[in-house]
């Protein structure tokens, strides 16, 4: 089903991470490129994430990702006036998803934000091999329903891709 052709995943970082601490757990990132690797023959790891220059601890994760092959897409994390802060990358992985779209024979997009159904409907018209990856609970009914049956959700291989501590 998956050739070794170039095969990407686009995973939009805080939509996964805060879909597992929601969920009660923590993401192994180097069991995700394994699994990524192994069951779709993935060789582009596109990883989409707010940075904040002065957030030490951030700084040393995307390093650690970037040794595990991790190609790393950082967006300046804004700051509102309310405080809350955000990393907005749904306008990169959307734009980079079409950038590359001569390039992939497949790409697995881990998400669930709603903001992607256009795109993911495109792609799923144009592509045969495109898939959804997502937490139940995060995902947005729209992906859930234009995925059908081919929606994974995490829950499902929470036990080969959770961080043990």
């Amino acid at each position: 089903m998956y050739n070794q052709e170039n095969n990407y995943a686009f995973i939009d970082a805080s939509n996964i991470i805060y879909g597992c601490t929601r969920a009660g757990w923590k993401m192994d990132f180097e069991k995700l490129a394994g699994y990524l690797r192994t069951r779709y023959k993935v060789q582009h790891l596109l990883y989409y994430g707010g940075l904040d220059p002065s957030n030490k601890k951030q700084l040393g994760f995307y390093e650690v990702l970037q040794k595990l092959g991790y190609e790393t897409r950082l967006v300046p994390v804004k700051r509102y006036s309310d405080e809350s802060r955000k990393g907005d990358v749904d306008a990169r992985l959307a734009f980079e998803a079409m950038q590359f779209y001569p390039e992939y024979s497949s790409a697995v997009f881990l998400t669930g934000d709603g903001d992607y159904f256009w795109l993911l409907e495109y792609l799923l018209k144009n592509k045969k091999d495109i898939r959804l990856m997502g937490h139940s609970i995060n995902t947005a009914r729209d992906l859930k329903q234009l995925f059908g049956a081919s929606f994974m959700p995490l829950e499902n291989i929470r036990h080969i891709v959770e961080r043990k501590m």
